[in-house]
C-alpha cells in the first residue's frame, strides 16, 4: 500500500513534469551538501528546478520515453524541470566535468535525449547571446549603408558636422524667398 508521503510526491513531480517543457535526468550520488546547494542555486538562475525523487515515483511521473533512461537506475535519481534547456545542460555540463553527477539522459518537446545530444546542447550559445547575435546581425546593413553614404558625402567635398553645430547651422539657414522677413 503506497504512503500518503509517496503519493505527496507523486502528485508534485506529476505536475512540475507536466508544466516542464524539458528536463535531465542526473546521477547525483556523488555530490556533498555544498555542492548540491551550488548546484540548486546556479540552477534556479538558469530558471530550473533539481527534484530528487524515487526511481520507482519517477517512472510514473515522466512521460514513458524518458522513464526508459533510467531503467537500470536504483535509489533515487535526479531530475532537473527546465524551461530554458541550454541554460540547465550548461549547468550541468559543468558538474560532469569534474565528475560530481552523471547525466542519464533527458527529454525536450517530447523527443528523448541521450547523454552526448545534452553535451551539445551545453555548446550551444545563451540565450542573451543568441538575442546579441541577431542584433548585430539587424544592425549590421544599417550601419554599413550610414558609412558608405558618409564616405560619398566626405568624396564630395563636404564634411561631417558636429554634433554641436547641427542645431546651430539649422537656425541660421538662409530663409526660402516667399517666407523672408522685411528688413528692419
Amino acid at each position: 500500500m503506497p504512503s500518503f508521503i509517496n503519493e505527496l510526491m507523486l502528485k508534485e513531480l506529476t505536475s512540475v513534469a507536466s508544466n516542464a517543457t524539458s528536463l535531465i535526468l542526473v546521477d547525483h550520488s556523488r555530490l556533498k551538501s555544498e555542492d548540491t546547494i551550488k548546484l540548486r542555486t546556479a540552477l534556479r538562475k538558469a530558471g530550473a528546478k533539481l527534484k530528487v525523487s524515487k526511481v520507482r515515483l519517477l517512472r510514473r511521473a515522466i512521460p514513458a520515453s524518458a522513464a526508459k533512461l533510467i531503467e537500470k537506475s536504483k535509489g533515487s535519481v535526479g531530475v532537473i524541470f527546465a524551461s530554458d534547456m541550454v541554460a540547465a545542460a550548461k549547468v550541468v555540463a559543468d558538474l560532469a566535468k569534474e565528475d560530481k553527477v552523471t547525466v542519464r539522459g533527458g527529454l525536450m518537446d517530447g523527443a528523448t535525449l541521450d547523454v552526448a545530444t545534452i553535451k551539445r546542447i551545453s555548446e550551444l550559445p545563451s540565450k542573451q547571446q543568441l538575442l546579441g547575435m541577431l542584433v548585430n546581425v539587424l544592425q549590421a546593413p544599417i550601419a554599413g549603408f550610414a558609412r558608405v553614404i558618409a564616405a560619398i558625402h566626405t568624396q564630395q567635398g563636404g564634411s561631417a558636422p558636429a554634433v554641436e553645430d547641427t542645431p546651430v547651422a539649422v537656425e541660421a539657414a538662409p530663409a526660402v524667398a516667399g517666407d523672408a522677413a522685411p528688413a528692419v
